[in-house]
C-alpha cells in the first residue's frame, strides 16, 4: 500500500492523494458533483479495508481475470462480500448506508471497465430492518406547503414534486439549460431533458405551467438573468448556487410549518419525488420505458436503444399533471384574468362617470338658464293679479271702444242714406 491510513477522530481514515490516482480520475468522469462528493466519502473506508490504491487494485482486478484459478478470479468478489460483513458488524450504520458504500465500490470497478460479477444477494443487508416510518404526501399536503412558502420556495417545491427531480438535480440546474424560459407560452409545459446526478440515466420531463409561473416571478426579482445557477441562496450565499443541504432544510421548514413539528419529523425531501411516481402509476403511462424516462431510470434491454420526442414526452406528462396540479397557476391566471377584467371595467366605468358628469354640468347649465328666467319672471308672476286686471280692463275698454265706433258709423251710415234718398227725390 503505498499510502497508510491516519487516525482521525479515533477513526481509521485515509488522506486522499488517490483523487489524482488516474483510474479513480477516471471513475469520477461523467459523475454529478453531488455523486463525486458522496462516493469520494464512500469509497475510503473500502481503500481502507483493502489496504491498496486504486491503480493497485485495478492491476490487480485486470491480472485475476485472465488466471485459471477460480479462487483468484473472484478475489474482489469475495473481498466485497467480506466488507459488506465488515460494514455491518461495525453496529453504527444503517442498511441503506452500508448499501451507498457497497454501491460505491462497485461503482469504481464497473466504470473502470471491469466489473464485478455480483448476485442479488450480495447486496442484500443481513442486519435487522428497522422500518422507517416516512411521511406520504398528497396533492393537498403539497397545496398546504406551498402556502406557507416564499417565492423562490414555492418554485423549489414545484420543481420537485411536479418534476421528478431529486435535490441533487435541482440544486445544480442552471438557467442556460432552458432557452425558452422566458418565452415559452403560459399555458403550455416546458419540456427538458437531463442526466440524473446519481446514476447518470437520462430523464426526460418537464417544468410545469404552475412551476413556470413562480420561476418566472422569482426570476424578475433577480432581473431576469440569462444565466446562471436556477435556485440560488437568499442570505449569506445570496446568489451562490443552492446546495443540496439548503434546499433539504428550505422543503423541511415548509413541512414544519404545514404539518407541525412532530409530524414533520416523518418528512423526508425525497417524498416529493415519491409524489410524482405516484402520479405518474395513477396516470398509467405506458408504454413502461416512457414512464422510467420521465422518472429517470434505466430502460431496460432493447428498449434504451430508440430514441424518443418531446412531443410523446409533453402529451404524457399533461396526463400525469392531472394529478399533479395543485391549481396555484390557475389560482394566478384567474386573478390576473380578474385584474385585467376590473381594469377594463374600471376603465369603462371611468368613462361613463365622464359622460355622465358631462351630462350632468349641461344640466345644471340649463338649470341656472331657467333659473336666471323664472327669476326675472318672478316680479312679473309676484304682479299677475294686477296685470291680469289691468288687462280686463282695458279689454273691457275696448270692447266699449268698439261699440261706442260700431254706433257712430251706423249713424254715420243713416244719415249718408237719408241724404242719398232726399237728394234724389229733389
Amino acid at each position: 500500500m503505498t499510502e497508510k491510513p491516519v487516525s482521525i477522530n479515533g477513526k481509521e481514515k485515509m488522506h486522499y492523494p488517490y483523487e489524482e490516482d488516474n483510474f479513480y480520475k477516471k471513475w469520477m468522469v461523467g459523475l454529478g458533483k453531488g455523486t463525486q462528493a458522496n462516493y469520494t466519502i464512500a469509497i475510503n473506508d473500502w481503500f481502507v479495508f483493502m489496504g491498496s490504491t486504486p491503480t493497485e487494485q485495478i492491476r490487480k482486478r485486470m491480472h485475476d481475470l485472465v488466471v485459471e484459478d477460480i479462487t483468484e478470479r473472484t478475489f474482489f468478489e469475495e473481498q466485497f462480500r467480506a466488507y459488506k460483513q465488515f460494514l455491518e458488524q461495525r453496529g453504527n450504520l444503517k442498511p441503506s448506508t452500508v448499501k451507498t458504500m457497497l454501491t460505491a465500490v462497485s461503482s469504481f470497478f464497473s466504470r473502470n471497465g471491469l466489473p464485478l460479477n455480483l448476485k442479488r444477494g450480495d447486496w442484500e443487508s443481513t442486519m435487522e430492518q428497522h422500518v422507517e416510518k416516512r411521511l406520504k404526501i398528497t396533492k393537498n399536503d403539497v397545496k398546504t406547503m406551498y402556502h406557507h412558502a416564499n417565492l423562490r420556495d414555492k418554485s423549489l417545491l414545484l420543481v420537485l414534486g411536479q418534476s421528478g427531480l431529486s435535490e441533487v438535480d435541482v440544486s445544480v440546474l442552471h438557467i442556460e439549460e432552458f432557452p425558452d424560459l422566458y418565452t415559452k407560452p403560459e399555458s403550455e409545459h416546458l419540456f427538458f431533458e437531463k442526466p440524473r446526478e446519481k446514476t447518470g440515466e437520462m430523464q426526460a420531463t418537464c417544468l410545469s405551467v404552475e412551476a413556470l409561473h413562480d420561476i418566472r416571478a422569482m426570476l424578475q426579482e433577480r432581473g431576469n438573468p440569462g444565466s446562471g445557477f436556477l435556485f440560488v441562496g437568499q442570505t449569506k450565499s445570496k446568489n451562490s448556487q443552492l446546495e443540496v443541504r439548503a434546499i433539504n432544510e428550505a422543503i423541511k421548514s415548509l413541512a414544519e410549518r404545514a404539518f407541525g413539528k412532530e409530524k414533520a419529523k416523518e418528512f423526508k425531501t425525497k417524498a416529493l419525488r415519491s409524489f410524482y411516481n405516484s402520479a405518474l402509476l395513477r396516470a398509467a403511462i405506458q408504454p413502461q420505458e416512457i414512464k422510467d424516462l420521465m422518472f429517470g431510470h434505466a430502460r431496460q434491454s432493447a428498449r434504451k436503444r430508440y430514441d424518443y420526442d418531446e412531443e410523446t414526452i409533453v402529451e404524457n406528462y399533461k396526463k400525469v399533471f392531472e394529478f399533479l396540479s395543485i391549481n396555484g397557476f390557475q389560482t394566478s391566471n384567474d386573478i390576473a384574468k380578474i385584474k385585467i377584467e376590473f381594469g377594463e371595467t374600471k376603465s369603462q366605468l371611468a368613462d361613463l362617470i365622464a359622460n355622465q358628469q358631462k351630462k350632468n354640468d349641461e344640466l345644471e347649465n340649463e338649470l341656472k338658464t331657467v333659473t336666471s328666467i323664472l327669476k326675472d319672471l318672478q316680479p312679473i308672476i309676484d304682479n299677475m293679479d294686477e296685470i291680469v286686471e289691468f288687462l280686463d280692463k282695458r279689454r273691457e275698454e275696448k270692447e266699449l271702444n268698439s261699440i261706442a265706433e260700431a254706433d257712430a258709423d251706423e249713424s254715420a251710415f243713416r244719415e249718408k242714406v237719408m241724404k242719398e234718398t232726399a237728394d234724389k227725390k229733389t
